[in-house]
């Protein structure tokens, strides 16, 4: 029997204008969009027959406020699209030519059970690992399939591929991560610094806060190596060579210790190593400063002098994490906002992400209570991290890896070196794609199960932006002969001899309840209420206001005694003082390989997709057309490229043909850019192309590993490691 959807209803038989016509939908029903950005809209879903006829944003969210991005109305499309995988699917061809034949789910389970037994068999249970990130997000069914991966004994994936670093260099630095809300900053600040974020693709809901900040008379700072929509806004747009916003950080604090605006009674009282910092940036003058970064000396002195003179919020993307010094590189920016005292204030603090990022890690989920069922023994298992996946894959030996289970992810399309990966992905016995259609991941894989769109099930995605949250329901059945989420893990491992761990009774709520329940009053943000404001406990109003730090010594660390601690454990780059080191692959780390390579790719996140969704929608196509690679006039003059000719782009990992060049001034002269998420079969994909460098601090090899803690190791794929050479192409 369905489960009775009516019951999360805002209201029934509401009139609703579609494509021009008035229908009456059955039902209305509040979400929260969990497809990774910071925004994480409040969603009003209409309903008819069981089909979502119409989204909007939901009006009573206090942050986004009624309004989604072309992503969020885009929904609709995907989850009606004809092209779904509407039924389970087992190969019938050699892997890579994406021929399947369709079967029934038990035949599809009772093969994967059957090839899992035997892996467990021949090679031991860690020879099976899952591939997941975010495609959808929510933190609900990840706990679920831990629960069946725990049981089995499988390898467990850790670690990120876009901010870890980052995250690792902020916590040794400040302790626990929090941010302060944009109706605050908003309404106080008179400097806002933005580092990393492109908020026109990512953070679209960032503006009307911008726009009340700067109607004050707030001055706006933006530090992007590329022109974008928001750096145009800026009253100063700062330009580093990518890969060098942390010597940009060292310099701006090193000018202003020299000319006395630090914040000496901050320092004093809050932070530790202020002496060691000092000495650490001396050598980092405005001209080396310029001469390393490429910013002009009056520029960098004017954001200086801007943002230590003002009261000023530092607001952190994730741009510079694309890179294998991100962790450093976050270390200096904390470091500058915590020598002028912009920490903890209501007119302003440091922001990189909110802990409601990572809710396992800071306690508010009990993960444990479900990916750890009480009575069920549970053997310590070794570890591979993410953004080394397909390394681990090659090089995993005792067990090897045979068995990969992919769900919320473009394992193809998001890791780095496609080439490399795809060769990896060989070497299974099974190869496992949980998805919605049938992208690079399925053409690879013996068995595609039909994944359920975020509308169709339950989840829980509080965003790390934002410290609202509303628990999504499924607002309709599920299409076709999808699943959801939760119900594919929890019917493998009663198929597996788990039964009594999976009752069949159990819904999404009832898990998320044991996940979240001791912490917040759940009932408030469950359709038809919500959203609610997350507890102040977990998401102070003013973070860091009571000015105690979880670091070692309960202060902001400059000088991180932290990472001593943690590089006396493990190897990698835990220097205890911010300082800047080249990416592993650049014009200058690199002056032999930019001789044959000279142009940095860099992969911004593209406006109306996120990462590789919604690529195959018809308003999505019709709007961002085919991929374009934007390339400066001088670069392209030097090789008798035009507006719109036709390229080749290369490196010793790849070649992408074909590829539309875009002449602009949004690139300075040795950067290209190529948004990311295309898929490898439609062609553009930028990973064909990309390094399989990694942020630290810690050095993990190969990724495969025993011990890991995601704050204090860090860990980034660095993408944009990455030189290339381009050609016009020849007819």
């Amino acid at each position: 029997m369905p489960e009775d959807l009516d019951k999360y209803a805002v209201a029934v038989n509401v009139p609703v204008w579609v494509g021009g016509d008035k229908v009456i939908a059955d039902r209305v029903v509040k979400t929260a969009c969990p497809h990774n950005c910071y925004d994480t809209c409040g969603v009003l879903a209409y309903v008819k027959d069981e089909k979502v006829i119409k989204l909007e944003g939901d009006p009573d969210h206090p942050v986004t406020k009624g309004r989604l991005c072309l992503k969020g109305y885009a929904n609709v499309q995907k989850i009606n699209s004809p092209d779904r995988v509407k039924y389970p699917l087992m190969r019938v061809g050699e892997r890579g030519q994406g021929k399947f034949r369709r079967v029934s789910w038990d035949e599809a389970l009772n093969y994967i059970v059957e090839k899992l037994n035997e892996i467990k068999e021949q090679f031991g249970s860690e020879a099976v690992v899952e591939y997941g990130y975010s495609g959808n997000r929510e933190h609900m069914a990840k706990a679920v399939s831990a629960r069946f991966l725990n049981l089995f004994g499988a390898t467990k994936l850790v670690g990120s591929f876009c901010l870890l670093s980052g995250a690792a260099g902020s916590y040794h630095t400040v302790g626990a991560q929090h941010t302060l809300s944009p109706e605050i900053w908003s309404e106080f600040a008179e400097v806002i610094m933005i580092v990393g974020r492109n908020a026109s693709a990512t953070n679209p809901h960032i503006f009307p806060f911008l726009y009340r900040a700067l109607e004050r008379g707030a001055k706006l700072l933006v530090v992007d190596p590329c022109i974008t929509s928001l750096a145009t806004k800026a009253h100063l747009h700062l330009r580093p060579r990518p890969g060098t916003d942390g010597a940009m950080a060292l310099g701006m604090i090193n000018y202003i210790i020299q000319n006395g605006l630090h914040d000496q009674e901050f320092i004093s009282k809050y932070c530790h190593g202020f002496e060691e910092l000092a000495a650490q940036v001396e050598e980092w003058t405005l001209e080396k400063t310029q001469e390393v970064t490429g910013i002009p000396v009056e520029q960098l002195r004017t954001a200086a002098e801007l943002f230590a003179t003002h009261e000023s919020h530092l607001e952190c993307g994730y741009g510079q994490q694309r890179y294998s010094n991100g962790h450093q590189v976050q270390r200096a920016l904390a470091c500058l906002a915590a020598v002028c005292g912009r920490i903890g204030k209501r007119t302003g603090s440091y922001n990189f992400i909110d802990s409601m990022g990572f809710p396992a890690i800071s306690g508010f989920m009990d993960t444990a209570k479900v990916a750890v069922p009480e009575g069920a023994k549970i053997k310590p298992t070794r570890m591979i991290n993410i953004s080394t996946f397909a390394k681990a894959l090659h090089s995993a030996k005792e067990p090897p890896i045979k068995g990969v289970i992919s769900w919320r992810g473009g394992l193809i399309s998001q890791q780095p070196h496609v080439a490399y990966t795809i060769e990896a992905l060989k070497q299974l016995s099974l190869f496992v794609s949980i998805e919605q259609f049938m992208t690079d991941d399925t053409d690879w894989a013996d068995v595609v199960l039909p994944a359920c769109h975020y509308l169709e099930q339950y989840g829980f995605h509080p965003s790390y932006w934002h410290h609202y949250n509303q628990i999504l329901v499924p607002v309709c059945q599920p299409y076709y002969e999808a699943v959801p989420d939760i119900e594919i893990w929890a019917e493998l491992g009663r198929r597996m001899g788990y039964a009594k761990y999976f009752p069949k009774q159990k819904t999404g709520l009832d898990w998320i309840r044991d996940l979240i329940g001791e912490n917040c009053d759940l009932d408030r943000m469950v359709s038809p209420n919500g959203p609610a404001r997350l507890p102040e406990k977990w998401c102070p109003e003013v973070p860091y206001s009571d000015y105690h730090f979880t670091t070692p010594t309960g202060k902001i660390e400059l000088y991180s005694q932290g990472m001593v601690q943690r590089g006396k454990e493990f190897p990698g780059d835990f220097e205890p003082l911010p300082h800047f080191v080249e990416p592993e692959e650049s014009l200058v780390g690199t002056p032999d390989l930019a001789a044959k390579y000279p142009l940095t790719i860099i992969s911004q996140h593209p406006a109306f997709r996120t990462h590789s969704q919604y690529l195959n929608l018809p308003w999505i196509k019709e709007l961002e057309g085919e991929p374009k690679v934007y390339i400066s006039q001088q670069d392209a003059a030097a090789r008798n490229i035009k507006d719109g000719d036709r390229v080749i782009i290369f490196n010793d990992r790849g070649t992408l043909r074909d590829v539309m060049a875009k002449v602009s001034v949004k690139v300075a002269p040795g950067v290209v850019e190529l948004s990311s998420g295309t898929w490898v079969k439609l062609g553009g994909n930028v990973n064909v192309l990309t390094s399989l460098s990694i942020g630290g601090p810690r050095d993990v090899g190969d990724g495969i590993m025993t011990a890991y803690h995601p704050l204090l190791d860090g860990n980034t794929t660095g993408y944009f490691n990455t030189l290339v050479e381009i050609q016009k192409a020849t007819e």
